[in-house]
């Protein structure tokens, strides 16, 4: 009963001047007031637990009581004006003794606040306090001198068209600030990443939801780390050297390069999932076949389960890049019937650099294809095209 009387509450607040205008030709003064202070008196036992709770009751009842006996229409006018006088009181009066107003919302979700997200919160609460302030001005001159369409569109319309840009506006700082905030350990973090001798070079950035994080371009070192523990043995190593003594500047998401992008791309890259193909190089005929010059990212999605400490590309996944090359390439199916004269000669590692060659011979029906890094053979075959259907 007390969240349904709460919400209609919310309800009538904002409709209020709406339902003043249409209704007060329908609806009689002391009936209005008789409705406010019944929803009011549902709410008390809430507000009574409420810090300043008592007052704001106290005060609505009151003006619920004039409409009552009252019984003047033009009374009806001030109702957006009293709130805006209690949301003030309350906003003000919690930054006089605290915590302030904008605080205690924010930490019903996040209790451990920064002392910068204090400052922040605190600040916002001024922000609430002067347009509370302006607001509730406007609409008392308004309701004392203004006509009733001004006074209905001001207070029905206007207003929370700048409360809604309030809102927004919020919003959108706070999301920067949370960057900076979840950003500033990492700062540090890749101050203290550059000592390892794992790491060429590193730098801090936010992932939005999935929180801070890391990009590495790895050192020659790093790069056969890589190759003996795996990414899961690498973040476990650098994440310890990252945090050093403070457990907060431990990066979450991590992303292993070869080269640092730009700053303004490192939280994009930390926000992006970890890359499923390969990188092409290069690509170009070889007669009636092609030749592609391609890069395996040193995160790959796939090395980190294949395998955890010993990253290889899975030989499954190499015959899937040919038939997906040679589709977009040579027109053939993107599925095979079988596979003749497969060989596998070495493994392909993260960061290799390899060469692929696709040859179709259309009248047998099979794609011919071979992997190589530098002189080294990787792997080749036959691959027996599924038949295509018209």
């Amino acid at each position: 009963m007390r969240k349904l009387s709460s919400a209609i509450l919310v309800v009538i607040g904002v409709l209020y001047p709406f339902i003043v205008y249409f209704g007060m030709d329908h609806v009689s003064t002391p009936l209005f007031g008789l409705i406010l202070g019944a929803l009011w008196l549902v709410r008390a036992p809430a507000l009574l637990r409420q810090p300043g709770g008592r007052w704001m009751l106290a005060i609505t009842l009151v003006y619920c009581a004039v409409l009552g006996f009252g019984g003047e229409d033009k009374l009806l006018r001030w109702y957006p004006s009293l709130i805006c006088a209690l949301l003030l009181g309350a906003f003000g009066l919690s930054l006089k003794f605290g915590p302030p107003m904008i605080e205690r919302i924010a930490r019903v979700t996040e209790p451990d606040l920064p002392p910068v997200a204090v400052r922040y919160t605190r600040r916002v609460t001024w922000v609430w306090v002067a347009f509370f302030a302006l607001n509730g001005t406007a609409s008392a001159l308004l309701a004392a001198w203004g006509p009733l369409s001004w006074w209905t569109f001001y207070n029905g319309i206007l207003a929370y068209s700048v409360m809604a840009a309030l809102f927004v506006g919020e919003w959108l700082f706070r999301q920067r600030l949370r960057r900076r905030i979840n950003k500033a350990p990492m700062d540090g973090a890749a101050t203290r990443l550059l000592s390892h001798p794992w790491v060429a070079d590193a730098a801090g950035g936010y992932a939005g939801k999935l929180g801070p994080g890391m990009v590495v371009a790895l050192s020659p070192s790093g790069r056969h780390a890589l190759l003996r523990h795996g990414r899961a043995g690498l973040i476990n190593e650098l994440g310890q050297h990252a945090a050093g003594d403070d457990a907060l500047s431990t990066p979450l998401v991590w992303r292993f390069v070869e080269a640092l992008p730009e700053s303004v791309a490192v939280d994009a890259l930390l926000k992006a999932p970890l890359p499923v193909a390969a990188t092409l190089l290069d690509e170009r005929r070889d007669g009636d076949g092609w030749l592609l010059d391609l890069a395996l990212p040193l995160d790959l999605a796939c090395f980190a389960e294949h395998f955890p400490t010993a990253p290889v590309l899975p030989g499954v996944l190499q015959i899937e890049w040919v038939l997906s090359y040679a589709a977009t390439r040579l027109g053939t199916p993107t599925a095979c019937r079988a596979i003749d004269a497969l060989k596998f000669q070495r493994l392909l590692r993260p960061g290799d650099r390899v060469q692929l060659a696709l040859r179709h011979d259309a009248a047998r029906g099979r794609l011919h294809f071979a992997w190589r890094v530098g002189d080294d053979a990787v792997s080749s075959g036959y691959l027996q095209l599924a038949a295509t259907h018209a």
